[in-house]
């Protein structure tokens, strides 16, 4: 496959604005199902005929990434901003970003800390007190306008099984886009959403117009799992860990999975050696509450630093949601006795 995780990391597409990273993946479905589709939202929802219409099957993930919006721009020239996503601004100081279609370059700052008072000094970051500096002295020389999206000028990398950048987020596009090389069982749908990242207490806008739209009878989900595996961490708050599998998604803070169809699908991925984790925690939100009407089921692949200017993966675990994909995709006993 000519799919590229470095360029699918490194293409812009905060919520809202996918279309770059849409168009890449159309380019690369177009001939691996019966029909490709572009609805209202930008969902891309891509049609595979299978050996039986008794089912309809949907697979979905989400395309866009988490970012900034361009909510002001000073009279001294700097932009002030808004974040797109659960974004913790702790992370945001001295990160270098790129705005708006024209790929202009900035980095975000605020008031140097010999400057601060002492209750600045002692209080936590807020996006308030954050601004871009594109290098320019007043407005009329800012190259960007009002409501220009902004995100993260990292570049991805790959230290053996480690891979490292931004928007690892929509990694789970991957694992449909191989999926799709299988014969399906089902007439099977699949979905790479749009406006994951949205205030609210259900993700996934463009999701749950997808899945009204298809109406399917079972669901698998493919969203990140905050792994939280790093140094010093209390073993009760790690969810996942980076190296260990796909991760069992039993529920989360908008979501119960249905237990048949996950027993099903933790049981066939051991019996086909492929690496699974139950998740630890039922913290966090995925796309899956975005979802009604189908008896769904959710796999996550562990990430670190989601949400900040450079996430972490294993590809091993990648490779382990993509097999459970393509199983889900084949194998008629995964849907067969599975009712609503």
């Amino acid at each position: 496959m000519a799919l590229s995780l470095k360029k699918l990391s490194e293409l812009n597409g905060v919520a809202g604005n996918e279309k770059v990273v849409r168009e890449y993946i159309i380019s690369l479905i177009s001939d691996r199902c019966t029909k490709v589709d572009v609805d209202v939202m930008g969902n891309i929802i891509a049609f595979k005929k299978g050996r039986s219409s008794d089912k309809k099957i949907m697979l979905a993930s989400n395309m866009d990434e988490a970012g900034f919006i361009v909510s002001e721009i000073t009279d001294s020239g700097y932009l002030k901003f808004k974040p797109v996503g659960d974004i913790d601004p702790r992370t945001l100081v001295s990160k270098r970003v790129v705005i708006g279609d024209n790929g202009a370059k900035g980095v975000i700052g605020m008031k140097a800390i010999h400057l601060q008072k002492k209750s600045e000094r002692e209080s936590a970051v807020s996006v308030n007190s954050l601004f871009i500096d594109v290098g320019c002295s007043k407005k009329s020389n800012v190259s960007v306008s009002l409501g220009d999206y902004i995100t993260f000028d990292t570049k991805f990398g790959e230290n053996g099984d480690i891979i490292k950048g931004k928007a690892l987020d929509r990694f789970g596009c991957a694992c449909l886009i191989e999926a799709m090389d299988e014969e399906a069982a089902y007439d099977t749908y699949f979905v790479f959403s749009t406006q994951r990242e949205q205030p609210g207490k259900i993700c996934g806008r463009g999701l749950m117009t997808a899945s009204y739209t298809i109406n399917p009878d079972i669901a698998l989900i493919v969203d990140t799992v905050s792994s939280g595996d790093v140094y010093k961490s209390e073993k009760h708050n790690i969810s996942a860990r980076l190296g260990s599998g796909a991760v069992i998604e039993y529920m989360d803070r908008t979501s119960i999975a249905d237990t048949i169809l996950t027993s099903k699908i933790k049981n066939i991925a051991v019996r086909e050696n492929i690496g699974v984790q139950d998740k630890m925690t039922s913290t966090g939100r995925t796309i899956t509450g975005a979802v009604s009407g189908a008896v769904c089921a959710c796999v996550g692949i562990p990430c670190r630093y989601s949400h900040t200017p450079v996430c972490m993966m294993n590809k091993k675990d990648i490779d382990a949601v993509s097999k459970i994909c393509r199983l889900f995709v084949k194998e008629r006993e995964i849907a067969d006795g599975i009712t609503q």
